[in-house]
């Protein structure tokens, strides 16, 4: 979502949707019902939990990351060598930051005109986290040229001309449309930054006033061949995307995820140049899968309230919080990869919760300063260790106040906790004996809570393909265990590379980025700015 505005955008939506039952409040309410029911819970554990590990395995992993649109990263490339390199560090680095490994970019008018943004506003970020070993990049159009529009502004929504039920004195644009993203396709390619994936509109379903573009289902899937087509014709290996709906579910007299997905993979024409279903959370939170076809990505994310670093407040905004909506996404929703908004805002632009890091201060905005928030590190007790190409198996817990999900990351298995509970708790792991023969005979635990970022904590014995561990009150940690001949830890040599685009199996070993310099896939099922 394009900051300028912002609230009074959410209030042109609750105005909207209001008789509609429908609501995307500065805070998303979607946001706000899942942190109701994943808030750390008053209860006692009377016994200890028991987590299993098994064989079955799920989606493949694609990864995690951050949106760049609207100039954003222009004010952390302003900022002084140190700051910049802290927090590129927090962002992208597997060992001292969170270790995320997908940019989006926003495509379109240059920021300065007032679009999403193009290569020049953003290939510096890109060329940041390909020294960081991150190759996956995605690029998003909040709208065409007003030239090629009905309402003649690349604002406001409007409709793209041409498509079905939408003609211009102008002309038919969805050829000049699909040129055009294709061309930016092929300088972000130019650029050493290719693309994965291109989608050709943002949040369809409304027009507000910032960049953005009207357009429905069945306009959806009418564009998709022109895009497909062009960006084949400039000799990319770059997919079709659809369509960054602004929530998961449809609603009555609403179009959301659900429904551009069955529009674009039920025509064959559409269907056959989709790599990669889209979505946001905002009007409605990943909670089900939308389709086990293609990849799936939650794509942005975020809550707007004033800034909030916290780890555990109670609010929507705080670290935990975000660590159970990744969980949710994962299990429940089978999503390949979680991106939040921006990886970075600035007091002096809103203050508010848009981005993981925050620039400049409180007292003084155009302090050469940063904060990380626990947002951040929620995204890096997963996105340091669960690589990209890892596969996600089968785990149970006992207690449904302790969140289990758990991943197969080369030699390696990743086992992630969470604790909502207001007290510690007791678990006994038990790994699937069969696998784990001869394989390391230590979990490494990696704490995050208030006081900790992913701090290693001292190896846990194996006995008998099981381990006993405690989870501290309101904290996450991700568990290691190493097979044979691995290293172990963050940023390790284990898994599937970061290579592979979208669901795809990459090459060996991840790449990780520049040492300690920080600061503070394929869908299957079982068995197989807003």
């Amino acid at each position: 979502m394009h900051t300028h505005d912002m609230h009074g955008a959410a209030r042109h939506l609750l105005s909207r949707y209001a008789g509609k039952g429908l609501t995307k409040t500065a805070g998303a309410l979607a946001t706000t019902a899942l942190v109701i029911a994943t808030s750390a819970t008053p209860a006692l554990a009377a016994t200890t939990a028991q987590v299993g590990i098994g064989t079955t395995t799920y989606q493949q992993i694609d990864g995690f990351g951050f949106s760049d649109a609207f100039g954003q990263v222009g004010n952390l490339e302003a900022m002084p060598a140190s700051v910049q390199s802290d927090v590129l560090n927090l962002l992208f680095s597997p060992t001292t930051g969170a270790g995320l490994d997908i940019v989006r970019f926003g495509l379109g008018e240059s920021a300065a005109d007032g679009g999403a943004g193009n290569l020049s506003d953003q290939e510096w970020l890109g060329q940041q986290a390909e020294s960081f070993g991150v190759h996956t990049f995605y690029g998003d159009a909040w709208s065409a040229p007003g030239a090629f529009k009905t309402n003649g502004s690349q604002d406001n929504g409007g409709y793209l001309c041409g498509v079905p039920g939408e003609t211009c004195t102008a002309g038919d644009f969805r050829q000049a449309y699909a040129d055009y993203l294709a061309s930016e396709a092929e300088a972000f390619a130019a650029a050493g930054v290719p693309l994965e994936a291109v989608d050709f509109v943002n949040e369809p379903e409304i027009g507000p006033g910032y960049a953005s573009m009207e357009m429905t289902p069945a306009q959806a899937a009418d564009f998709v061949p022109f895009l497909g087509r062009a960006l084949q014709e400039q000799g990319l290996r770059t997919s079709v995307a659809c369509c960054d709906a602004e929530g998961w579910a449809n609603a009555t007299g609403f179009d959301g995820a659900q429904a551009y997905t069955q529009a674009v993979l039920s025509d064959p024409q559409s269907a056959r140049y989709i790599g990669l279903i889209t979505s946001h959370g905002y009007t409605s939170a990943p909670t089900f899968p939308l389709t086990n076809e293609r990849p799936v990505w939650e794509t942005e994310w975020s809550t707007f309230q004033k800034w909030d670093p916290a780890w555990n407040d109670g609010t929507s905004a705080s670290g935990l919080s975000w660590a159970d909506r990744i969980y949710t996404a994962l299990t429940a929703a089978n999503v390949n990869a979680f991106l939040y908004w921006w990886g970075t805002t600035t007091y002096r632009e809103n203050g508010d919760n848009e981005g993981l890091v925050i620039l400049g201060s409180s007292s003084d905005p155009t302090a050469d300063a940063y904060q990380a928030s626990g947002r951040l590190w929620a995204f890096g007790a997963f996105s340091r260790f669960v690589r990209p190409g890892a596969l996600r198996l089968a785990a149970t817990s006992s207690d449904p106040n302790l969140d289990a999900v758990a991943f197969r990351n080369g030699q390696e298995t990743v086992l992630v906790l969470i604790n909502n509970n207001s007290s510690d708790e007791q678990v006994q792991v038990s790994l699937p004996h069969r696998d784990f023969a001869g394989f390391t005979s230590s979990a490494l635990p990696y704490l995050t809570d208030a006081s900790n970022n992913g701090t290693a904590e001292q190896p846990i014995a194996l006995t008998n393909g099981s381990f006993s561990t405690t989870v501290p009150a309101g904290a996450v940690v991700s568990y290691v265990i190493g097979g044979p001949g691995s290293q172990g830890g963050p940023g390790s040599q284990g898994g599937p590379g970061s290579q592979g685009g979208p669901g795809s199996q990459g090459g060996p070993g991840s790449q990780g980025g520049p040492g300690s310099q920080g600061g503070p896939g394929s869908q299957g099922g079982p068995g197989s700015q807003g």
